[in-house]
């Protein structure tokens, strides 16, 4: 696979690309910050998307049977994880099937734990479905790194219901987004013996669990015991994201059947006619694919860590041992800057410098003075977009100079 080539996505209502900020006269902006990337997804999902596209009726589609037993290999083959097919529900993305789950297991009133800084849309959808947020900060380390306590777990359990919130949920991103953890078996461990100890469901986000750049060992919960219901699907690993089409497993019946319940009340029973022969097709041939991909990522992180290092002082970048997301800690930098915030640093960068990054504050607890970054583009792009952001750095510092 070629991922040096670039794919031209302008004109196509790509929320990445064609940008509102696109403007006559002016660069286009290179966009580092929504979690899709750049990459033609494997040829076998291509050619499975153009032979279905060539039979002209797009009618409703049925789940086939080797799709489950798909994923179920996949599960075991990549990650480790023993998968019952008849325990893996389809439906059409990760955040709908986490808010039907908020709903089911989560009364109105009652709260639901995040780990900040996390991804922000974890935010909107427990408030927008009439519960609360309670925050178990990750701690950081002398060294850079970031983890998770089981005592910040306890205290947001106990100032939750001291507020009238009974805690009812942890809603857990693995790998981490934005901070880019895989969590140990230690520390999968510490959340299910905290979910266990309190009678929480652990809600477990693994969009991103096909992305280990790093090597370190994942560890899936999809085979762990308890109640515990994780949130999976091609999107992220295969760039398909737009075809909508994510799988829920819940390894206990108890769990699993009130999911079921959950998905069938939003009325979503029959897969989209592209997405489920795409992601089939993504999960029986795209392996290799991935393999090279991996590398890649590996090679463009290796990129940014050395282009900090000569030309963006003042920036550093937590490991990536998982996801395409870069995290980078400015706050050096922003000092040097005399900037009080993150924010206007973006805003800078998007107006004057002509890319876009995410800013860290959106993530929460943690995330201020932070940037997200996504790496999963060519790496003639990524090379731009950060030849572009010392520039604009660069001219802010000449502005300070007396």
């Amino acid at each position: 696979m070629d991922f040096d080539r670039v794919v031209d996505r302008r004109g196509t209502l790509s929320l990445k690309w064609d940008n509102p900020g696109n403007e006559p006269g002016k660069k286009d902006i290179i966009p580092l910050w929504v979690a899709d990337m750049d990459f033609p997804p494997p040829p076998a999902v291509i050619e499975a998307i153009a032979r279905r596209a060539s039979h002209p009726i797009y009618g409703y589609s049925r789940t086939p049977e080797d799709y489950l037993e798909a994923v179920a290999l996949w599960y075991a083959s990549r990650q480790g994880a023993k998968v019952d097919p008849g325990e893996i529900l389809t439906t059409p993305s990760v955040m709908i099937a986490i808010g039907a789950a908020v709903r089911a297991f989560c009364e109105p009133g009652e709260a639901v734990i995040v780990m900040p800084p996390v991804y922000y849309p974890f935010f909107s959808i427990v408030r927008n479905n009439g519960r609360h947020i309670a925050q178990a900060p990750l701690t950081r380390s002398a060294d850079g790194s970031w983890g998770l306590e089981a005592a910040a777990l306890d205290a947001a359990a106990e100032d939750s219901a001291a507020a009238g919130h009974r805690p009812a949920a942890l809603l857990v991103s693995s790998p981490h987004n934005p901070v880019g953890r895989v969590w140990s078996k230690e520390e999968t461990g510490t959340m299910l013996e905290f979910c266990e100890r309190r009678g929480l469901v652990l809600l477990c986000d693994e969009i991103h669990a096909d992305i280990i750049p790093g090597g370190r060992p994942f560890t899936s919960l999809a085979a762990s015991e308890g109640a515990i219901v994780v949130f999976g699907g091609p999107n992220k690993t295969f760039n398909i994201a737009g075809l909508h089409i994510s799988h829920v497993v819940a390894p206990r019946k108890k769990e699993c059947a009130v999911m079921k319940r959950a998905l069938a009340a939003l009325g979503s029973d029959s897969p989209n006619a592209f997405s489920i022969v795409a992601a089939r097709a993504a999960y029986m041939e795209g392996s290799s694919w991935l393999d090279e991909l991996l590398c890649y990522l590996r090679g463009n992180d290796a990129l940014l860590r050395s282009f900090m290092a000569e030309r963006l002082a003042g920036a550093s970048a937590a490991t990536l041992e998982g996801t395409y997301l870069a995290w980078l800690d400015a706050r050096p930098l922003l000092e040097r800057l005399g900037m009080a915030d993150e924010s206007a640093l973006a805003e800078r960068l998007e107006e004057e410098g002509r890319v876009k990054v995410s800013a860290g504050g959106a993530f929460g607890q943690g995330g201020t003075g932070h940037f997200r970054i996504n790496l999963a583009c060519p790496r003639s792009v990524l090379s731009e977009g950060l030849d572009r952001m010392s520039d604009t750095v660069e001219a802010a510092v000449a502005e300070r100079r007396p």
